[in-house]
């Protein structure tokens, strides 16, 4: 491309048109033209140790996947349930016998509004869970079949959740703790009394998922990657700084949406942790809660924020995974580009 001035002195009129078009704009707009982001960046699938590591529309993918393929049982337990796709799939589910079965949280507007009108004019049983003073915020996919197995993570199933930089793990061989989690949840969502099923990890819900994360970062010795919709443990926090503080590097990318994150940052920089706010590309959120220590020594993914809400009162569950160094990398790789183009301070839409 020709230098300014040289173009100038070539085709004067030309020239003379675009800076009046420009300053036109920049009149009745008060910007320049703004220069289009790049197509969003989200990580491909990395598999290792019989489990993959999906995120965006790759954690769709994976669900309808499983879904189609299903052959005598498929279970969704599922705070947010819209997308017409997966809706659809569920029910052709049901037409040819597969025994599907769907729980969603009971205040949830898009799963109260369509996923459940919808899926009950499909014959497709849904019950309602509703947990006092919080929300059921599990994203937990269950199905048997070629393609069976359990896809749990942070990834909501509404019609637009799969832009958001977010991401679920698909285990191909999980232990029976993932259908009795979702059994317990249907039954209380049925109002039947039942007690508290005893779950080990890598399953953690509710309660012990603080412990879990606290435990991991305490233990970190080089490394601590964290993607965190919501950031505002008290406990969590602490630990973060004091490992920052004993030269482990701490980095942290932030949903700019939680007006409670702008006080987590700013605590966090005091202490020397690096923190950035995640830009959108078209208006999505930074929906991830994941965390990896020393490159993956120790991984943790799923739907539970970093908040005392999500610790004390709703009802949640995540996986933590030992020794995944592909999980730890992929996160790395997200969590480097992010930085690089995030900002010190919330930027809730990059136009």
């Amino acid at each position: 491309m020709l230098p300014f001035r040289t173009l100038a002195a070539r085709c004067p009129s030309l020239c003379i048109t675009s800076l009046c078009v420009a300053g036109l704009l920049f009149l009745a707009t008060g910007c320049l033209p703004a220069r289009a982001d790049p197509k969003p960046y989200r990580p491909e699938p990395v598999t290792e140790a019989g489990m993959t590591f999906d995120w965006g529309y790759s954690v769709k993918t994976q669900a309808l996947q499983m879904i189609q393929s299903s052959q005598h049982l498929c279970e969704l337990d599922i705070y947010e349930l819209s997308d017409p796709d997966i809706l659809r799939a569920l029910a052709a589910a049901r037409r040819r016998g597969v025994d599907v079965r769907v729980v969603v949280d009971a205040t949830e507007s898009a799963s109260l509004q369509t996923a459940v009108p919808q899926l009950r004019r499909a014959g497709v049983p849904v019950a309602e869970l509703r947990i006092p003073r919080g929300i059921s915020h599990i994203k937990m996919l269950i199905a048997d079949g070629p393609h069976g197995g359990v896809l749990i993570g942070g990834m909501n199933f509404g019609a637009s959740s799969w832009a958001n930089n977010d991401g679920s793990v698909y285990l191909s061989h999980p232990s029976s703790e993932y259908q009795t989690l979702f059994r317990w949840d249907w039954e209380r969502a049925h109002h039947v009394p039942a007690a508290a099923p005893t779950l080990t990890p890598p399953l953690v819900t509710d309660r012990g998922i603080e412990a879990q994360v606290v435990a991991a970062i305490e233990q970190a010795q080089h490394t601590i990657s964290l993607e965190a919709f919501d950031l505002t443990d008290y406990t969590v926090l602490d630990d973060l700084m004091a490992a920052a503080r004993r030269g482990v590097t701490v980095e942290v990318l932030l949903d700019p949406g939680q007006s409670l994150n702008r006080k987590a940052a700013s605590q966090l920089r005091d202490a020397g942790v690096t923190v950035r706010f995640y830009k959108p590309y078209d208006g999505e959120w930074m929906h991830a809660k994941m965390l990896s220590v020393d490159d993956g020594k120790v991984f943790l993914i799923g739907s539970a924020n970093f908040s005392h809400q999500a610790y004390t009162y709703n009802h949640e569950a995540d996986i933590v995974l030992h020794d995944v160094p592909a999980f730890a990398q992929s996160l790395e790789q997200d969590l480097s580009i992010q930085i690089s183009r995030g900002t010190d301070y919330p930027v809730r839409s990059a136009h």
